[in-house]
């Protein structure tokens, strides 16, 4: 089963099948997704990738309500007390913590799903998938969100410089290419290639396999999910390596 993060309502349409669910990004409490979706609108899942006051949770619980969601990700710990009555699927998404099958599994005495981090190579994700105590969900494709900032980096970049202030900008830092975008909510990085890792659709144990393709041209995601190769320019990240480093420095 694919799960595939909605850009835009046309895409739904071109993309309805029994083996896709979708994913919309839920307008005011997402950050870092250029569309999001009223509540009223979401007829699926819903993402929270932000964090929540106790208004806004206060709020969240209250549009929920009367929603008619089937699922939600989020990765707030302080939604599990807004949802926990709820009939819906509840899936937890802690990228760069949910990196060992110890950890993962006592999430999953909360939740009904964990979201993998793509942080680790495909040996240790295929540990996980196996030995996790229900189905996980794995990224596949999309950008690879590296950092996110309440505050509004661009904005206060564009102040100090006295420069024309841009929202979404791609920029190159050590030779490492970045895109960078910034909303109300704050500034997020992502990765400036697409994280690749299709070879993990073989995978058993795996709810659903993601595809979370911020800012990419709407064909080129009908593609990938149809199961074709990808004609645009990507890269494993940690796939194929050990995700440890030494320090340099420091020696005398």
């Amino acid at each position: 089963m694919k799960l595939v993060t909605l850009t835009n309502k046309e895409l739904q349409q071109d993309l309805r099948d029994k083996d896709i669910r979708f994913l919309y990004p839920l307008k005011s409490f997402s950050v870092g997704y250029p569309q999001t979706y009223e509540i009223e609108e979401i007829d699926d899942f819903l993402l929270i990738n932000r964090l929540l006051t106790d208004e806004e949770l206060d709020t969240l619980e209250k549009l929920l309500k009367k929603s008619h969601i089937k699922g939600i990700v989020f990765d707030d710990l302080g939604v599990l007390e807004v949802i926990k009555d709820l009939d819906i699927e509840k899936v937890l998404l802690l990228d760069h913590y949910a990196t060992n099958v110890r950890s993962i599994n006592y999430y999953l005495d909360y939740c009904d799903s964990v979201v993998v981090s793509s942080d680790l190579n495909i040996d240790e994700i295929e540990y996980i998938s196996k030995n996790a105590k229900k189905e996980v969900i794995v990224m596949v494709f999309g950008l690879k969100r590296l950092m996110y900032s309440r505050r509004y980096l661009l904005t206060n970049y564009a102040l100090h410089h006295k420069i024309e202030l841009k929202t979404k900008i791609k920029s190159v830092i050590n030779d490492k290419g970045f895109l960078i975008l910034e909303d109300d909510y704050g500034t997020c990085f992502y990765a400036g290639k697409y994280y690749n890792a299709l070879e993990l659709l073989s995978l058993k144990n795996i709810k659903y396999f993601w595809y979370d393709c911020i800012d990419l041209d709407d064909e080129e995601i009908k593609r990938i999910i149809k199961d074709k190769a990808p004609t645009i320019e990507t890269e494993t990240l940690f796939l194929h390596e050990v995700a440890t480093y030494k320090i340099k420095g420091g020696e005398k």
